[in-house]
Protein backbone atom coordinates (compact mmCIF):
# COMPACT_ATOMS: atom_id res chain seq x y z
CA UNK A 1 0.00 0.00 0.00
CA UNK A 2 1.24 3.51 -0.88
CA UNK A 3 2.08 5.58 2.19
CA UNK A 4 0.68 9.09 2.68
CA UNK A 5 3.86 10.88 1.60
CA UNK A 6 4.20 8.79 -1.55
CA UNK A 7 0.53 9.37 -2.39
CA UNK A 8 0.99 13.12 -1.98
CA UNK A 9 4.07 13.13 -4.22
CA UNK A 10 2.19 11.13 -6.84
CA UNK A 11 -0.74 13.55 -6.76
CA UNK A 12 1.57 16.56 -7.02
CA UNK A 13 3.35 14.98 -9.99
CA UNK A 14 0.03 14.42 -11.77
CA UNK A 15 -0.89 18.07 -11.22
CA UNK A 16 2.12 19.06 -13.34
CA UNK A 17 1.57 16.85 -16.37
CA UNK A 18 -0.05 17.92 -19.63
CA UNK A 19 -3.74 16.91 -19.64
CA UNK A 20 -3.19 15.23 -23.00
CA UNK A 21 -1.23 12.51 -21.20
CA UNK A 22 -4.46 10.60 -20.86
CA UNK A 23 -2.76 7.40 -19.69
CA UNK A 24 -2.18 9.35 -16.46
CA UNK A 25 -4.84 12.07 -16.36
CA UNK A 26 -7.81 10.03 -17.62
CA UNK A 27 -6.83 6.36 -17.40
CA UNK A 28 -10.42 5.13 -17.62
CA UNK A 29 -11.18 7.14 -20.77
CA UNK A 30 -11.48 5.89 -24.35
CA UNK A 31 -8.21 7.46 -25.52
CA UNK A 32 -6.25 5.82 -22.69
CA UNK A 33 -7.79 2.50 -23.66
CA UNK A 34 -6.31 2.85 -27.14
CA UNK A 35 -2.84 3.24 -25.65
CA UNK A 36 -3.41 0.11 -23.57
CA UNK A 37 -4.37 -1.72 -26.76
CA UNK A 38 -1.23 -0.46 -28.48
CA UNK A 39 0.87 -1.60 -25.52
CA UNK A 40 -0.76 -5.04 -25.65
CA UNK A 41 0.07 -5.28 -29.35
CA UNK A 42 3.68 -4.50 -28.54
CA UNK A 43 3.58 -7.25 -25.94
CA UNK A 44 2.42 -9.67 -28.63
CA UNK A 45 5.40 -8.67 -30.74
CA UNK A 46 7.61 -9.25 -27.69
CA UNK A 47 6.45 -12.84 -27.61
CA UNK A 48 8.28 -13.35 -30.90
CA UNK A 49 11.54 -11.59 -30.02
CA UNK A 50 13.01 -9.31 -27.34
CA UNK A 51 11.87 -5.70 -27.76
CA UNK A 52 13.08 -3.57 -24.87
CA UNK A 53 13.90 -0.34 -26.73
CA UNK A 54 11.05 1.10 -28.81
CA UNK A 55 11.72 4.20 -30.92
CA UNK A 56 8.83 6.48 -31.86
CA UNK A 57 9.27 8.74 -34.90
CA UNK A 58 7.25 10.36 -37.68
CA UNK A 59 7.75 11.53 -41.23
CA UNK A 60 7.61 15.23 -40.34
CA UNK A 61 6.88 17.39 -37.30
CA UNK A 62 3.42 17.79 -35.78
CA UNK A 63 2.16 14.22 -36.10
CA UNK A 64 1.84 13.46 -32.38
CA UNK A 65 4.87 11.25 -31.86
CA UNK A 66 5.87 12.82 -28.53
CA UNK A 67 2.39 12.46 -27.05
CA UNK A 68 2.19 8.90 -28.34
CA UNK A 69 5.58 7.98 -26.86
CA UNK A 70 4.76 9.64 -23.53
CA UNK A 71 1.35 8.01 -23.22
CA UNK A 72 2.71 4.61 -24.19
CA UNK A 73 5.53 4.85 -21.65
CA UNK A 74 3.08 5.99 -18.97
CA UNK A 75 0.80 3.08 -19.82
CA UNK A 76 3.71 0.67 -19.40
CA UNK A 77 4.57 2.17 -16.00
CA UNK A 78 0.96 1.96 -14.84
CA UNK A 79 0.96 -1.72 -15.80
CA UNK A 80 3.87 -2.29 -13.43
CA UNK A 81 6.68 -2.29 -15.96
CA UNK A 82 10.01 -0.67 -15.14
CA UNK A 83 9.80 1.94 -17.89
CA UNK A 84 11.99 4.84 -19.05
CA UNK A 85 11.08 7.57 -21.54
CA UNK A 86 14.03 9.29 -23.25
CA UNK A 87 13.67 12.54 -25.17
CA UNK A 88 15.97 12.22 -28.18
CA UNK A 89 14.57 15.23 -30.02
CA UNK A 90 17.08 18.00 -29.30
CA UNK A 91 15.44 20.46 -31.69
CA UNK A 92 11.92 20.27 -30.29
CA UNK A 93 12.21 18.55 -26.89
CA UNK A 94 8.84 17.74 -25.35
CA UNK A 95 9.25 15.30 -22.45
CA UNK A 96 10.18 17.86 -19.77
CA UNK A 97 7.33 20.14 -20.84
CA UNK A 98 4.74 17.36 -21.00
CA UNK A 99 5.59 16.07 -17.53
CA UNK A 100 6.43 19.41 -15.91
CA UNK A 101 9.94 18.38 -14.86
CA UNK A 102 13.36 20.05 -14.88
CA UNK A 103 14.87 20.15 -18.36
CA UNK A 104 18.53 20.89 -17.53
CA UNK A 105 21.21 18.23 -17.82
CA UNK A 106 19.40 15.35 -19.45
CA UNK A 107 20.46 13.17 -22.34
CA UNK A 108 22.82 15.76 -23.79
CA UNK A 109 24.81 15.87 -20.55
CA UNK A 110 24.93 12.06 -20.34
CA UNK A 111 26.16 11.63 -23.91
CA UNK A 112 28.57 14.53 -23.44
CA UNK A 113 30.09 12.88 -20.37
CA UNK A 114 29.00 15.54 -17.86
CA UNK A 115 26.49 13.34 -16.00
CA UNK A 116 25.86 9.67 -15.50
CA UNK A 117 22.45 8.21 -16.28
CA UNK A 118 21.42 7.83 -12.64
CA UNK A 119 22.00 11.53 -11.99
CA UNK A 120 20.20 12.67 -15.14
CA UNK A 121 17.05 10.55 -14.88
CA UNK A 122 14.05 12.24 -13.28
CA UNK A 123 11.26 10.50 -11.38
CA UNK A 124 7.86 10.86 -13.04
CA UNK A 125 4.31 9.82 -12.12
CA UNK A 126 3.42 6.16 -11.59
CA UNK A 127 7.09 5.21 -11.20
CA UNK A 128 7.83 6.22 -14.78
CA UNK A 129 11.43 7.37 -15.19
CA UNK A 130 12.20 10.30 -17.50
CA UNK A 131 15.36 11.40 -19.27
CA UNK A 132 14.73 14.84 -20.82
CA UNK A 133 16.78 16.01 -23.79
CA UNK A 134 18.67 18.68 -21.91
CA UNK A 135 20.62 21.41 -23.66
CA UNK A 136 20.26 21.51 -27.42
CA UNK A 137 23.22 20.01 -29.23
CA UNK A 138 24.76 21.49 -32.41
CA UNK A 139 25.41 17.99 -33.71
CA UNK A 140 22.73 15.55 -32.51
CA UNK A 141 23.67 12.91 -35.07
CA UNK A 142 27.21 12.93 -33.74
CA UNK A 143 25.98 12.30 -30.20
CA UNK A 144 23.90 9.32 -31.29
CA UNK A 145 26.56 7.81 -33.54
CA UNK A 146 29.10 7.52 -30.75
CA UNK A 147 29.47 4.58 -28.38
CA UNK A 148 27.92 6.57 -25.55
CA UNK A 149 24.34 6.16 -26.76
CA UNK A 150 24.66 2.40 -27.18
CA UNK A 151 26.31 2.13 -23.76
CA UNK A 152 23.51 4.16 -22.19
CA UNK A 153 20.84 1.91 -23.70
CA UNK A 154 22.72 -1.20 -22.56
CA UNK A 155 22.86 0.22 -19.03
CA UNK A 156 19.15 1.00 -19.04
CA UNK A 157 18.23 -2.40 -20.49
CA UNK A 158 19.85 -4.06 -17.49
CA UNK A 159 17.67 -2.14 -15.00
CA UNK A 160 14.40 -1.67 -16.89
CA UNK A 161 11.78 -3.66 -18.75
CA UNK A 162 10.86 -1.12 -21.41
CA UNK A 163 12.64 1.94 -22.84
CA UNK A 164 10.84 4.39 -25.12
CA UNK A 165 12.70 6.84 -27.36
CA UNK A 166 11.02 10.01 -28.60
CA UNK A 167 13.00 10.61 -31.81
CA UNK A 168 13.00 13.59 -34.18
CA UNK A 169 11.02 13.30 -37.44
CA UNK A 170 12.71 10.88 -39.80
CA UNK A 171 12.70 12.85 -43.08
CA UNK A 172 14.28 16.20 -42.13
CA UNK A 173 16.94 15.04 -39.68
CA UNK A 174 19.76 12.49 -39.94
CA UNK A 175 19.95 11.95 -36.17
CA UNK A 176 16.56 10.22 -36.21
CA UNK A 177 17.91 7.47 -38.45
CA UNK A 178 21.08 7.11 -36.40
CA UNK A 179 19.17 6.78 -33.11
CA UNK A 180 16.55 4.49 -34.64
CA UNK A 181 19.30 2.04 -35.55
CA UNK A 182 19.96 1.44 -31.85
CA UNK A 183 16.36 0.44 -31.08
CA UNK A 184 14.85 -3.05 -30.99
CA UNK A 185 11.76 -1.77 -32.77
CA UNK A 186 10.61 1.40 -34.54
CA UNK A 187 7.06 2.78 -34.74
CA UNK A 188 6.14 5.52 -37.21
CA UNK A 189 3.42 7.93 -36.06
CA UNK A 190 1.12 9.29 -38.78
CA UNK A 191 -1.40 12.10 -38.31
CA UNK A 192 -4.78 11.25 -39.80
CA UNK A 193 -5.81 13.53 -42.65
CA UNK A 194 -2.60 15.55 -42.58
CA UNK A 195 0.46 13.54 -43.58
CA UNK A 196 0.68 12.95 -47.35
CA UNK A 197 0.91 9.29 -48.27
CA UNK A 198 4.13 9.84 -50.20
CA UNK A 199 5.82 11.25 -47.10
CA UNK A 200 4.77 8.22 -45.06
CA UNK A 201 6.06 5.92 -47.78
CA UNK A 202 9.36 7.80 -47.91
CA UNK A 203 9.73 7.64 -44.13
CA UNK A 204 9.04 3.91 -44.07
CA UNK A 205 11.44 3.33 -46.98
CA UNK A 206 14.18 5.21 -45.13
CA UNK A 207 13.89 2.65 -42.32
CA UNK A 208 14.67 -0.28 -44.61
CA UNK A 209 16.83 -2.78 -42.77
CA UNK A 210 15.68 -1.55 -39.37
CA UNK A 211 13.19 -3.39 -37.12
CA UNK A 212 10.05 -1.51 -38.18
CA UNK A 213 7.10 -2.61 -36.04
CA UNK A 214 4.40 -0.62 -37.81
CA UNK A 215 2.52 2.67 -37.92
CA UNK A 216 0.16 4.38 -35.48
CA UNK A 217 -2.57 6.68 -36.78
CA UNK A 218 -3.28 9.69 -34.55
CA UNK A 219 -5.90 12.46 -34.50
CA UNK A 220 -8.76 10.21 -35.54
CA UNK A 221 -12.30 11.54 -35.20
CA UNK A 222 -13.97 11.03 -31.84
CA UNK A 223 -15.37 7.53 -31.66
CA UNK A 224 -13.27 6.36 -34.60
CA UNK A 225 -10.85 4.45 -32.37
CA UNK A 226 -8.00 6.92 -32.24
CA UNK A 227 -4.62 5.19 -32.04
CA UNK A 228 -6.20 1.87 -33.00
CA UNK A 229 -4.65 1.78 -36.46
CA UNK A 230 -1.55 -0.24 -35.77
CA UNK A 231 -0.14 -2.33 -38.57
CA UNK A 232 2.40 -4.88 -37.40
CA UNK A 233 4.91 -6.04 -39.98
CA UNK A 234 5.74 -9.69 -39.93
Amino acid sequence: MMDANALQRSTEALDLVDPRLVSLTDPSGAAAEQFRMLHLRLDRARELRPIAVVAMTSAVAGEGKSLTAANLAACAARRGRRAVLIDCDFRRPAVARLFGVEARGGLAAVLGGQLNAAAAIVAGPSNLRLLPAGEVSDDPAGLFSGKGFISLLDELRAANDEIYLDLPPILPFADALVAAGAADGVVVVVRNGQTPAEQVEEAVASLTGMPLLGCVLTACAEGAAAYRKYYARK
